[in-house]
């Protein structure tokens, strides 16, 4: 079977392959490969200090702080054999954890409606400094604000995840209770308006249907 060089050490196979004479000439394509050589793996050359997660300064450090540390002990039996294929490093948020424990106590959120499609008017929110920011409506606070808001308490403010859980969800449950207070208000508005129209519609009918029998009476008197 020949030799196959991996992409990165090719030129320099090929330039050993020309120094020994067992080629006579470059390929066409050995001065382009010189000029602009192939990138490194992406799986085999992994940077553990590039932010494949998309999370602040602070949220790295909080996460560094409170990783877990994992003990390998290599077996005698295993030293002799080939090593693992190499795979890409998995990519894990910390707001994982917290949205497992969220919808598990929580399963009705997951049926709320949610907006798929952003237009000009959508909301991408980045503050979680508060759960309910000032001009908000209660309706737009959901599940992945109270997770937000929870690890916010974590870094900022070093709460433990259960501190940090408990007053994200009292919170949570005190717009909720505002979120249906208005609600209610609202319906029982609209409930006065039409029942309002309907008894002035009712009341006309009642008029009209007298001024007819007055009418009808007059008629017969002048007869």
């Amino acid at each position: 079977m020949a030799y196959r060089a991996p992409p990165a050490e090719l030129s320099k196979h090929v330039s050993r392959l020309l120094k020994g004479k067992l080629l006579k000439k470059p390929p066409t394509w050995f001065a382009a490969v010189n000029a602009v050589p192939p990138g490194p793996s992406i799986i085999r050359s992994q940077n553990p200090e590039v932010n494949i997660t998309g999370q602040s300064a602070s949220e790295q450090q909080f996460i560094q702080a409170n990783r877990p540390t994992v003990h390998t002990s290599v077996r005698h039996k295993q030293k002799n054999l080939k090593t693992k294929a190499p795979k890409p490093r998995s990519i894990v948020y910390p707001e994982d954890r917290l949205r497992r424990q969220f919808y598990k106590d929580h399963p009705f959120e997951l049926q709320r409606p949610k907006l798929l499609v952003e237009t000009t008017d959508g909301i991408n929110r980045t503050d979680f400094s508060q759960l309910l920011l000032p001009g908000m409506n209660p309706a737009q606070v959901d599940g992945e604000a109270v997770i937000k808001y929870q690890l916010h308490l974590m870094v900022t403010e070093n709460l433990t995840e259960r501190q940090a859980y408990a007053k994200s969800t009292s919170e949570f449950y005190a717009i909720r209770a505002q979120e249906e207070a208005e609600k209610r208000l609202a319906q029982s508005k609209i409930t006065n308006v039409f029942e309002a129209l309907a008894a002035k519609k009712q009341t006309q009918r009642t008029l009209h249907h007298e001024e007819k029998i007055i009418a009808a009476n007059r008629q017969k008197m002048t007869e």
